[in-house]
């Protein structure tokens, strides 16, 4: 078995590396808020009754994310993909130049230059949340919360900057990308040896795993119900922000701001619970305080019209924004569960909530001019928002609540839309393989345990967690499995599953 003897890590040592992480992968949140959706960003003369194309900048991001995911799967069908440690040092270097970019297109208003970048940044950022999302994804469900803590972090980050005299601002700003990708090296060594056997991946010795790139390339074990139910409450969020805001940022230089400050509060009211019990995450109460919030807002807009759009336009873009967190959050659940690659599952996930954004923001300044003179627009968006959002509460929330919990091992998440015949056959035919390796091998029924989660790409923690034993012994019985079975990685084992259908 290709690993390393690790001890397990003191209290200290596991409280340094959870804020390692947490403050890491922020900087790269924060540098999206503070980038596209901050006044910091912007020149000294700005006019805020104007539109001065930042928006311009923030559309192609969002545009060019979707092409690289599309682009992403169609590869996947032709050959391998591997991300080297290189290519994310790439990556927060090209980050870091297109800030620079993006303030030189905008004191000097070059359009072109502004589209530019945010193509950059398109590709770029999403291999580094796709870096994060490994690393969210490496321990067990208790590690979830640590990517709504991440963001309440980014939340504060994207307050605090804006206040600090400029320049200072806008370098710090500039250097997030690479402060991020250099905290993301530092605990990527100090997990070296531990990484081996989380991710089914054969590596060299004093090498890096590919940790971002392997495991399961499959696009039906994503949780498409739980995400689409996501989505599209996303998607009301930002129709209704787009609307308020109009053609100008006027209005956008507070809502953005006080957005932030709606997302830190349900961050921190979705965490507090934690502090009282062991229980993770709950997918469906996350998303039921998150839509409260929407609700709130719409219903402002409704009964106090245009006098009401500052508070209206907080809750409905705080909601928004939030619900893409979420997002974050199932995929992480996924990932842990299915053996799903974190570069197909957090690409797939980033271009939906991108292209919900794009639609939603075009959408919601085109509304306007679309809808006759004589119809009270705010009116329509705002009602039928909420309708929509009832009959997505009332239909939807027992579906999404029943697919969050952890599902059984014997049974793979499926899109919705298979027959059941045929997702029944498929699970029958996997465990009859199954069985057929562990007898064949003379696994014992411990063992025969271990492997129905190795063979489905479980990591070692994930295992230990659900069987309430440690990881050391874990890798005991994986040590067995593998010389009975004569591999020496989990991507063998895999292949031989598959070799046997």
């Amino acid at each position: 078995m290709q690993s390393k003897e690790t001890h397990a890590p003191t209290q200290w040592e596991g409280a340094l590396e959870t804020l390692r992480v947490g403050v890491g992968s922020s900087f790269l949140w924060a540098w999206g808020f503070l980038c596209y959706l901050s006044p910091a960003m912007f020149p000294s003369q700005f006019d805020s009754s104007t539109n001065v194309g930042l928006e311009n900048g923030f559309f192609a991001s969002q545009g060019v994310v979707v092409l690289f995911a599309i682009t992403l799967l169609v590869i996947s069908r032709l050959r391998t993909i591997r991300v080297h440690r290189g290519v994310l040092l790439a990556a927060a270097l090209a980050t870091c130049a297109s800030s620079v970019g993006v303030s030189f297109a905008l004191n000097a208003n070059l359009q072109g230059l502004m589209i530019i970048c945010g193509a950059i940044d398109g590709i770029s950022v999403t291999l580094l949340s796709c870096a994060w999302g490994a690393r969210f994804s490496l321990g067990t469900k208790r590690t979830r919360p640590l990517v709504v803590i991440s963001f309440l972090l980014a939340y504060l980050e994207y307050l605090v900057v804006p206040l600090i005299p400029s320049p200072i601002d806008d370098i710090i700003i500039v250097l997030l990308p690479i402060g991020s990708w250099l905290l993301w090296r530092i605990d990527a060594g100090a997990r070296h040896a531990q990484t081996f056997d989380v991710f089914p991946t054969t590596t060299q010795a004093g090498k890096m795993p590919g940790e971002v790139s392997a495991g399961a390339w499959e696009t039906r074990l994503l949780p498409w119900r739980q995400i689409a139910i996501l989505i599209a409450a996303s998607f009301v969020g930002n129709l209704v922000s787009s609307f308020l805001m109009g053609t100008s940022y006027e209005l956008a230089t507070t809502l953005f701001s006080m957005a932030t400050i709606i997302c830190a509060l349900i961050a921190t009211m979705s965490l507090v619970p934690l502090a009282y019990s062991d229980d993770t995450l709950s997918v469906p109460s996350l998303y039921r305080l998150t839509l409260s919030f929407t609700a709130v807002g719409l219903m402002g807009i409704l009964v106090f019209g245009e006098s009401a759009f500052g508070v209206g336009g907080m809750f409905t873009n705080g909601a928004a924004f939030f619900l893409q967190v979420i997002v974050y959050v199932v995929i992480t659940q996924s990932i842990q569960e299915e053996g799903l690659s974190p570069l197909l599952a957090f690409a797939v996930g980033q271009a939906l909530i991108s292209g919900v954004v794009l639609c939603g923001h075009l959408m919601g300044k085109q509304l306007p001019a679309m809808l006759p003179g004589d119809i009270p627009t705010l009116s329509v968006i705002c009602g039928a928002s909420m309708l929509l959002l009832f009959f997505m509460l009332i239909a939807q929330t027992e579906t999404l609540a029943s697919t969050a919990h952890e599902a059984p091992e014997s049974t793979p998440a499926v899109p919705a839309a298979e027959p059941a015949q045929e997702e029944a056959n498929a699970k029958d035919a996997l465990e009859e393989r199954m069985t057929r390796i562990c007898e064949a091998n003379g696994l014992t029924k411990r063992e025969a345990e271990v492997y129905r989660y190795l063979a489905r790409g479980r990591s070692l923690p994930y295992i230990a967690d659900a069987l309430f034993v440690t990881t050391g012994t874990v890798k005991t019985h994986t040590t067995h499995i593998y010389r009975k079975l004569g591999v020496s990685s989990k991507q063998e084992l895999m292949d031989m599953l598959e070799e046997t259908r």
